[in-house]
């Protein structure tokens, strides 16, 4: 009697899973296609329409569009304004972010680290300006600058001060640092909310190590804190870069730029351009500008996002 053998062949595991997993995964990009349409036609498309704009001497309004190529870049590098707004816009980033990155961290620590009565009250006081309006905030801050009866001159007044009462908002050396002011009281209580989430993450064991090493709370915050909160550093940086590049409502609300475009911001210099100087081109041109910067911070942020913090 003859004895066939039947041989029998497992199936590949890795292939069976790939081909499950590449039939869930059309199942999922059914489900997000809704999103990327909308962020294609909303987004990418306006970016790329955007950016074939610049390359036109367009007034916004007329049908006609003349296509002029690499010019209003080339204007930009020669426009005193644009310059200007690019000094005024570093300034801005460069007080703004240290100073919240600082006190910002300053106020977690005693949030975290230190007995403080009524802690959830204070905190929501101090993050309370960023769920307000900033319509709000820049009307508020414009009629406290207000030199004739704004509270800042009223006050110097009453204490006998009148004489070094300004126009924060019409002195071309006090405008732009009118805003700085109302900017950092806005968001350094965001600032404070990184902080706290990056100081709540870091092991208490370490803290109380340091401790039992003799290391005084200078120490603690130079050695341990300010290193193991790298990230978060990196994070108040990034978001700050970004959101200056976008800073428009609270300037516009307070100086318009003014005066003498001494507070002008290159956000503000693109809304003045094209909604008020009908120079549809020349606003694309700085809006590319903008975006560029973005988009090489956006790629750092993702870069720092994936670094990993080990204790």
């Amino acid at each position: 009697m003859r004895q066939e053998t039947i041989s029998c062949q497992k199936p590949n595991k890795k292939s069976v899973n790939k081909t499950a997993v590449f039939k869930e995964s059309k199942i999922a990009y059914l489900y997000i296609l809704p999103v990327f349409i909308v962020l294609g036609f909303f987004t990418y498309y306006a970016m790329a329409y955007n950016i074939k704009i610049s390359l036109y001497d367009w007034n916004g309004v007329s049908p006609d569009k003349t296509f002029v190529g690499l010019d209003n870049f080339k204007k930009l590098l020669h426009d005193g304004y644009f310059k200007l707004a690019i000094k005024n816009t570093l300034i801005y980033f460069l007080i703004t972010v240290p100073v919240q990155a600082i006190l910002g961290f300053i106020l977690a620590n005693c949030f975290v680290n230190i007995k403080v009565r009524g802690k959830g009250i204070i905190r929501s006081v101090i993050f309370f300006p960023n769920v307000v309006s900033l319509v709000v905030i820049g009307t508020a801050f414009n009629q406290m600058y207000n030199y004739q009866n704004g509270f800042l001159n009223q006050t110097l007044r009453t204490l006998g001060l009148g004489q070094i009462a300004v126009d924060w908002t019409g002195n071309p050396k006090y405008a732009l640092y009118s805003i700085i002011i109302a900017n950092i009281y806005t968001y350094v209580g965001f600032s404070m909310t990184l902080y706290i989430t990056g100081l709540l993450s870091i092991p208490r064991e370490i803290m109380d190590a340091a401790k039992v090493d003799g290391a005084n709370g200078l120490q603690i915050i130079r050695r341990i804190l300010l290193p193991l909160l790298t990230s978060t550093h990196m994070t108040v940086l990034i978001l700050g870069i970004v959101g200056t590049l976008k800073t428009f409502d609270i300037v516009w609300l307070i100086t318009q730029g003014g005066p003498a475009r001494k507070s002008e911001l290159l956000a503000t210099m693109l809304y003045r351009s094209y909604i008020l100087e009908y120079k549809a081109g020349y606003a694309s041109a700085i809006s590319v500008v903008i975006l560029v910067v973005a988009v090489v911070l956006a790629g750092i942020n993702i870069y720092i996002q994936h670094r990993k913090t080990d204790y």
